[in-house]
């Protein structure tokens, strides 16, 4: 049996290596010059590449977790021992590779890709799968470049690309892994979902997830490449919740990022607000009472020092604008540092992406089509995202060995 994967990202390389363990003949179709480009910058680099935590995922959560219950992260822990990516644990679940490179993880898989004669075509990008008395057929078109040239340092610079060329190739099975509409500088730009919605396949609308918050410039004036610890609510106009985490805020000159802010960036639009309870980043989270915790404060400390030694000049001089010269209005704006939300930074920035193909019309024991046999999807195409902290890529290789070992 001929298996064509379409997308050599996690998912793609899980389902190829997963296909090939059962036998089957195994082509994998990247539009990019390399296979895993993205992961190997996940988690920064370091390679967050799972997590041993309840699972957080939104889009169709009820479809995640009849996956995860199909392929537990016992068994995708195992999967990445198996390709020799020993793993170590760290704060909140998150499980990464002991050398702490996510480099680490992309030589294992295309070690284990090659060892089990996977072949990769590179740089070539499926334009249309139609269905065959056979299987399926898939015209593609292939990028032809120049060859490389090896300068005086050693150095190997790629060669240009020089044109295009017709590639079709024939299948009994496809699995469509070609990621969403995220990172697009890593090729995947949600061109691509257009091969499942012509068999039918529904589309959930596609916007960017774990991305900062966009905010007017005023409101967050003088506070650019400010860290703080914090619990976040994102509200409405009229003040109802939309979502809420905790943990890092990194304050742009336009906006707010850190993992605390991104986990919210699904929920955002513009006209809502953004609510920082910052008494974490300046008691330490151990007052909750904060107009008392001032006002001890303030027996023994003029107002120019009356924050100096909790919190950084620029923090302090932002909270006293918002006050005047009130110790109630700042203790106000320590529990509660509203900041006006016009959007998302945008899917050049964004981890992954909310929406895509919807998975209720895919089997979550096998991943295959109810609408079309022998055609399968994996991976951040389907509309299931997770929060940050390895459950995207979690998700992605647990989705791609139920595709690549279905009967």
């Amino acid at each position: 049996m001929h298996v064509i994967i379409v997308g050599g990202g996690a998912a793609g390389m899980a389902a190829a290596i997963a296909a090939a363990g059962k036998g089957h003949r195994v082509t994998v179709v990247e539009r990019n010059r390399r296979v895993l480009k993205k992961l190997g910058v996940t988690g920064n680099g370091r390679g967050n590449l799972l997590n041993r935590g309840k699972g957080q995922y939104f889009g169709d959560e009820a479809f995640a977790r009849q996956v995860m219950q199909r392929m537990p992260y016992e068994r995708v822990a195992a999967f990445w021992e198996d390709a020799g990516v020993p793993l170590v644990h760290e704060a909140e679940g998150r499980m990464y590779p002991c050398s702490y490179l996510a480099s680490s993880a992309v030589e294992a898989l295309r070690w284990k890709a090659d060892a089990l004669h996977v072949q990769i075509l590179p740089c070539t990008r499926v334009t249309s799968i139609r269905r065959t008395d056979g299987g399926f057929a898939l015209q593609a078109v292939r990028t032809v470049f120049a060859p490389d040239t090896v300068l005086k340092s050693g150095r190997v610079k790629p060669g240009a690309a020089t044109g295009e060329e017709a590639v079709r190739l024939l299948g009994d099975r496809v699995i469509v892994t070609v990621g969403g509409a995220a990172a697009p500088m890593h090729g995947t730009d949600g061109s691509a979902y257009g091969l499942l919605a012509d068999f039918g396949h529904r589309m959930t609308p596609v916007r960017p997830a774990l991305c900062a918050l966009v905010t007017p410039e005023k409101a967050v004036e003088g506070l650019s490449g400010q860290r703080v610890r914090a619990r976040l609510r994102l509200c409405d106009a009229q003040g109802r919740l939309l979502g809420q985490s905790e943990g890092e805020a990194l304050f742009a000159q336009d906006g707010v990022s850190g993992i605390a802010a991104m986990q919210l960036s699904r929920f955002a639009f513009e006209g809502c607000v953004l609510h920082m309870d910052l008494r974490l980043a300046v008691t330490g989270g151990q007052e909750t009472d904060v107009a008392a915790w001032l006002a001890r404060r303030a027996q023994t400390r003029d107002r120019q020092t009356l924050l100096t030694g909790a919190v950084s000049p620029a923090l302090g001089d932002a909270l006293w604008r918002r006050s005047g010269a009130s110790l109630d209005r700042l203790a106000q704006s320590i529990a509660d540092f509203t900041v006006p939300v016009t959007g998302v930074r945008g899917f050049d920035s964004a981890q992954v992406t909310a929406g895509g193909i919807c998975p209720a019309q895919f089997d979550p024991s096998t991943m295959q089509s109810r609408l079309v046999p022998g055609l399968y999807a994996a991976g951040e195409v389907l509309d299931v995202d997770g929060a940050c902290g390895g459950f995207n890529l979690m998700f992605a290789v647990a989705t791609g060995l139920l595709a690549g070992q279905a009967p």
